[in-house]
């Protein structure tokens, strides 16, 4: 029998490792369950909603009209009309809305007290390795450099090496992309305009009417100037504001989104168990960063005119939801498409992130992208 087996404070972290291991894992169960019921909860809504417009159609809950070719029937059997079946399926509707509220509603108090359970096991946690530690420094417990376990990683190391790579050739691709962009669009620009500039001063005592036109040739370039600078440095990330909070921050792009293509419907909704939730700063990018790779790609290429967003962000866990009713997207769209392109961005992103990435097409039902990862601190 070990040390190990004896010692008492090794029992007790190994008991609360175990505890905390299963509160931790029912509370991201949880928080998954009450996102899928929230995501299933919307739907109904939509639903509801949809048969209360079809209903309002219908004036009359009864249809007392009779056919020449019928006997005279009696009020007894005065047939039900559309509306009055529509109404039916509301009342059922409704009732099956109202089990969902009450379900997310106590699920949410369970999780509560999970998260109260981790936090509390977490910190008793710390304070047994805190003693273990101690203990161990002073006991004279080194091993023979002949007894020395060594533990060889089983992963596959070339499938992380491949990964690796893939990150840094799409890394140097967008240094040369905005490169690219800094000197076609800015760089050549005022080049331009400084050779326009030295025609002005020569055209302000010679032509003052091409003075004019070339006074405002030069305003609409540096106009454009300012415009593909904005781009990138969007791209660059310097328009995140870390200070605002990510329900903020997705709102503002999704906003942003519905003003720059308002041809098309984007029903979004974002679910924050906090409100003013401040993430990691990488989280954030690169969240936000994918959910505008995502609707880059359905407005370049799916012509969709509705575009359905769910979002849950928690302090453990973000999945995301997204389908349009576009063209779909071909099962092999990662070998169709160039290495560079925002799809093989988000699957390297994701891997990165420890989470898991679903895409879903085809011409009747249109493209779903579904997304989660959690948030290691």
């Amino acid at each position: 029998m070990t040390n190990d087996d004896t010692n008492p404070i090794k029992i007790i972290e190994e008991s609360n490792s175990k505890t905390l291991d299963y509160f931790n894992k029912t509370y991201v169960h949880n928080l998954e369950l009450v996102q899928s019921l929230k995501t299933e909860l919307f739907e109904l809504k939509v639903q509801i909603e949809t048969l209360e417009k079809t209903k309002d159609l219908y004036t009359y809950n009864t249809d007392n009209r009779r056919s020449v070719f019928s006997p005279i029937a009696n009020e007894q059997n005065t047939s039900i009309t559309k509306g009055k079946q529509i109404a039916l399926q509301i009342k059922d509707l409704q009732d099956v809305k109202g089990s969902l509220e009450n379900r997310i509603a106590d699920l949410e108090q369970d999780i509560i007290f999970y998260k109260e359970q981790v936090e509390m096991l977490s910190k008793a946690g710390k304070c047994i390795h805190t003693i273990l530690t101690e203990k161990n420094h002073s006991d004279d417990d080194i091993l023979e450099e002949g007894n020395a376990i060594e533990y060889i990683e089983t992963e596959d190391v070339e499938s992380k090496a491949k990964h690796a790579y893939k990150m840094m050739m799409l890394e140097d691709y967008s240094c040369y992309n905005f490169a690219r962009q800094l000197d076609q669009t800015v760089k050549q620009e005022l080049i331009s305009n400084l050779n326009k500039l030295d025609v002005l001063k020569w055209l302000l005592h010679s032509d003052l009417g091409r003075a004019k036109v070339t006074l405002s040739e030069l305003h609409n370039s540096s106009q454009n100037v300012l415009e593909s600078l904005d781009i990138v440095l969007e791209q660059l990330n310097y328009t995140i504001d870390a200070k605002q909070s990510i329900l903020e921050q997705v709102e503002k792009l999704i906003d942003g989104f519905r003003k720059k293509h308002s041809e098309c419907i984007i029903e979004a909704t974002c679910d924050c168990t906090e409100h003013e939730l401040n993430l990691p700063s990488v989280i954030t990018i690169r969240l936000l960063r994918m959910l505008r790779e995502v609707f880059d790609n359905i407005f370049k290429h799916s012509n969709a005119n509705m575009v359905t967003a769910k979002i849950f962000i928690s302090n453990r866990l973000i999945d995301v939801f997204v389908s349009d009713n576009g063209v779909g997207i071909p099962e092999d769209y990662l070998d169709r498409s160039d290495w560079h392109s925002g799809l093989h961005r988000l699957h390297e992103t994701i891997y990165q992130l420890d989470g898991k990435l679903d895409i879903q097409g085809d011409l009747i039902s249109g493209t779903s992208i579904r997304f989660s990862f959690p948030i290691k601190k």
